[in-house]
């Protein structure tokens, strides 16, 4: 005698908006509590640790996608969006109408309009002649940075002295320990 198997039913949209609900309210609290729970002395790696921080890593990644459409992962790699698996049995695909594309075209046409020229105070600058003036200056200051840690290497200072000045300068903005000196 065969068990009769129990007939698959579909979940109805107040089920699958519950379960979302559920499932997003679940995220967020592990998102939070996962972490201030690693943080809680003892702090040790062990495998609670690991689980915890790969439990916020899940969290977080489900939120993102729950937010955006795409993955952690998508977005470092800069994948496309993919719906989620309630959108895909909600949803019906709408194709983009022709006044989607032209609107995407002139965008598109605008936004290379104004990468190839940039505004200036004497009329417009291409791109080119814009990459150019900061190579220039940028290796004026490489030679006048180089001249600098000659000057020093001629007087004695070794790079570890050069280094403390530079941070000295830094955080002192822009006086030099000679001028604390005076």
């Amino acid at each position: 005698m065969s068990q009769p198997q129990a007939s698959q039913r579909q979940a109805t949209p107040a089920e699958l908006n519950r379960y979302t609900s559920t499932f997003h309210d679940v995220a967020l609290l592990a998102a939070i509590a996962c972490p201030v729970l690693a943080l809680l002395p003892p702090r040790k790696l062990d495998i609670f640790t690991v689980v915890l921080v790969g439990t916020t890593v899940y969290s977080g990644n489900y939120l993102v996608r729950e937010q955006s459409g795409r993955s952690i992962w998508q977005h470092v790699r800069g994948g496309r969006r993919e719906p989620l698996l309630h959108e895909q049995q909600t949803s019906l695909p709408i194709p983009p109408t022709e006044q989607a594309n032209l609107s995407k075209e002139l965008q598109h046409a605008r936004h290379e309009t104004q990468r190839t020229h940039i505004k200036g105070s004497e009329g417009g600058r291409t791109v080119t002649e814009e990459l150019q003036a900061t190579q220039s200056q940028r290796d004026a200051w490489k030679a006048q940075r180089e001249k600098e840690i000659q000057d020093d290497l001629d007087v004695g200072k070794g790079f570890g002295e050069m280094i403390t000045d530079q941070i000295w300068e830094v955080w002192n903005w822009g006086k030099g320990r000679d001028d604390e000196d005076d």
